[in-house]
């Protein structure tokens, strides 16, 4: 790593590639004293967990120049200025940022992108998404117990069907449900059979579930939201960390952890994610080879 140049920048070798990170002691969570060099140094370390569920997948970057407490702004193209080597994707509107290494993702970094946000497809076919999910929202001071009812009942239903699916935390207030499919299908067609098996749980357990958004609907139940599905639609990745006070990652979950309800959504956070990792490995590693037809409704 070279010495500090005079707009404090350093040079990093990273995968043979010279990568310019800046500003290393900006402090991006006011509450907590997370600088930028703790938010790298964390992308670090948990990016051979990470990258195999980045790899290939455009990002739309959002980035929080002045913390937390600032106000981001959102980038899906990449700008003229950015280094020849950086991996990119051709988009409709011109070239976007790709994770393909772990070069890109301290580049990415770099630009204050505290958060991952990854499409649910990946290069080698933009139009056919290999991910899915449930986005469990729950409604206003709903008990975190009946959160974690609500995916183990979306769990069991999807399980009848013949589908296996995964679960992490939001980072925030709900449970991501994610499911690793065939690239048989477009988004128009993922997301209306997602939204199918919601209307299925809702009418299932109407008393903890809803596809309504009005607020009315909400009270009191969990609300299965269907919109992140859809081309260029992005969410939080596995093991993204979220620009929320006390720095929480979305992190996977067991399904033990889940029946359990003692981990809240936002209760694992940057500074603890590398000791599980290091005790658990990847508890969605399974979601990486896992391939499935989506069985008729």
């Amino acid at each position: 790593m070279a010495p500090k140049d005079k707009d404090s920048a350093l040079l990093a070798e990273v995968d043979g590639r010279t990568v310019r990170v800046t500003h290393l002691e900006k402090v991006l969570f006011p509450d907590d004293g997370i600088t930028k060099a703790e938010l790298l140094q964390y992308y670090l370390t948990v990016a051979p967990y990470l990258l195999p569920h980045l790899k290939g997948r455009p990002l739309t970057l959002k980035a929080f120049p002045h913390g937390i407490n600032g106000r981001p702004y959102y980038r899906r193209n990449l700008a003229e200025t950015t280094p020849a080597w950086v991996s990119r994707v051709d988009l409709d509107e011109g070239p976007g940022p790709v994770i393909r290494n772990t070069a890109d993702l301290v580049w990415v970094v770099n630009l204050d992108s505290i958060e991952l946000h990854p499409w649910l497809s990946r290069e080698s076919d933009l139009a056919h998404p290999d991910l899915i999910l449930f986005d469990l929202d729950p409604g206003p001071n709903l008990p975190l117990n009946r959160l974690c009812e609500a995916a183990i009942v979306v769990k069991d239903v999807l399980a009848d069907m013949g589908v296996a699916c995964y679960a992490k935390t939001s980072g925030s207030k709900g449970i991501h449900i994610l499911i690793g499919t065939r690239t048989d299908y477009d988004f128009e067609q993922t997301r209306s059979w997602v939204l199918a098996v919601a209307r299925v749980l809702a009418r299932h357990r109407p008393d903890l579930l809803t596809v309504g958004y009005a607020r009315p609907e909400r009270a009191n139940r969990v609300l299965l939201d269907y919109n992140q599905i859809g081309w260029g639609r992005t969410t939080a990745s596995i093991y993204s960390v979220r620009p929320i006070k006390g720095a929480p990652v979305s992190a996977p979950l067991t399904w033990e952890e889940i029946e359990s309800a003692r981990i809240g959504p936002a209760d694992i956070t940057i500074r603890d994610m590398p000791e599980r990792l290091a005790a658990m490995g990847d508890v969605a590693k399974g979601l990486l080879s896992s391939s499935q037809r989506l069985p008729h409704l």
